[in-house]
C-alpha cells in the first residue's frame, strides 16, 4: 500500500503536466482535407514526405530535416487549397470549414509577416517563405501501372506565374 502511494506522489507532477499541456492538441489542418477525401493523404519517409493522391495523381510535399510535421501540414492545405487544379476541389474550396481552416492556418503567429491584402496572396507568401532554401518541395507524382513516377516542380512557377485555378 505505501510502495503504490508513493508511485502515485511520484508521478503526480506527470499527470499535472499532461493534464495541463496535453489537453490542447495541436491543429492538423489535413483532418477536414481527409473528411472530405478519405485515405487521400499519407505520409512517408519518417513523416518528411506527404502525399495528397484523390487519384492516381498526386500532390507530393518533402520536407527537409528541419522543418516539421505540422509545417510540413501547413504547407500541403494551403497548397490544396489554393493552388491545386484538382477538378474535385472548387466544390470542397466552398464549404465553411475548409475555408474557416484556410484562415486559421494563416492566423497563425509563425506566418504573421505573411500578411497580405489578400488571402491567396499570404497563403503565396506562406508557401514560398517555407520552400525557400529546398526546405520543402513540391512535386508531381503518379502511379501508373505499379510504378512511381515523380517529377519535381517549381512552386514559384505555381504560385507567382500561374496563380490559382480560379484566377487563369
Amino acid at each position: 500500500m505505501i510502495l503504490r502511494k508513493l508511485a502515485f506522489l511520484a508521478l503526480c507532477p506527470l499527470l499535472v503536466a499532461q493534464a495541463i499541456g496535453g489537453g490542447e492538441r495541436e491543429f492538423d489542418p489535413l483532418v477536414v482535407l481527409t473528411a472530405s477525401f478519405p485515405k487521400s493523404v499519407e505520409y512517408k519517409n519518417h513523416g518528411k514526405l506527404l502525399e495528397f493522391c484523390p487519384d492516381n495523381t498526386c500532390h507530393g510535399f518533402s520536407a527537409s530535416g528541419d522543418v516539421s510535421k505540422a509545417t510540413l501540414s501547413d504547407f500541403a492545405f494551403l497548397y490544396v487549397y489554393y493552388y491545386s487544379d484538382y477538378y474535385a476541389l472548387p466544390e470542397w474550396r466552398a464549404k465553411e470549414q475548409a475555408k474557416n481552416t484556410a484562415e486559421q492556418v494563416l492566423s497563425k503567429q509563425v506566418y504573421r509577416s505573411c500578411r497580405k491584402e489578400t488571402p491567396r496572396e499570404s497563403a503565396g507568401c506562406v508557401l514560398l517563405t517555407l520552400s525557400s532554401h529546398g526546405r520543402i518541395k513540391l512535386l508531381f507524382i503518379r502511379y501508373d501501372e505499379g510504378k512511381r513516377n515523380v517529377v519535381p516542380e517549381d512552386i514559384r512557377e505555381q504560385v507567382v506565374e500561374n496563380g490559382p485555378p480560379s484566377q487563369r
